[in-house]
């Protein structure tokens, strides 16, 4: 099967630290990353063999306070990756980027569509503006096949 490149697909929601947005609580977390890989070029025989390679940074201001931040990656609503980091009593700041990776089934590949969004929440009881997201993005990038030939 010959390899293809299947899309490349960015979500820039804020370039600089200037727009911080306040972490939510689990219940409605704060979606920072949404971005649809088209798949409908895929040829049929390379559906089942389509790789999603995601990536993303957030810069988050931590109230020493809360204890976790988890941020979670989804297809199609479906979670495919979470991660939790604790917030320590001596950081208020920190920068870090993540990747995920997915191998979706050949029917969803099939529909023409992927959504992948992430979002991130906090644990704590209740929030407040000294914790928050500052810059943050999300892009992805996906391709089809296993050989050249």
């Amino acid at each position: 099967m010959t390899i293809q490149f299947v899309d490349l697909r960015l979500s820039n929601q804020a370039a600089s630290d200037a727009t911080p947005v306040v972490i939510p609580l689990a219940a409605t977390p704060l979606v920072f990353g949404d971005i649809g890989i088209q798949t409908a070029g895929v040829l049929p025989e390379n559906q089942s063999n389509v790789r999603v390679l995601l990536a993303g940074y957030v810069k988050t201001e931590n109230n020493p306070l809360f204890n976790t931040n988890t941020l979670r990656v989804r297809r199609n609503g479906t979670i495919i990756f979470t991660t939790t980091f604790g917030v320590a009593i001596s950081r208020e700041n920190e920068a870090f980027g993540f990747s995920a990776v997915d191998v979706p089934p050949a029917a969803i590949v099939a529909t023409g569509q992927i959504q992948y969004t992430v979002e991130i929440f906090t644990n704590a009881a209740v929030t407040d503006a000294f914790n928050n997201v500052q810059a943050r993005n999300f892009s992805g990038i996906a391709a089809a096949g296993n050989f050249s030939g």
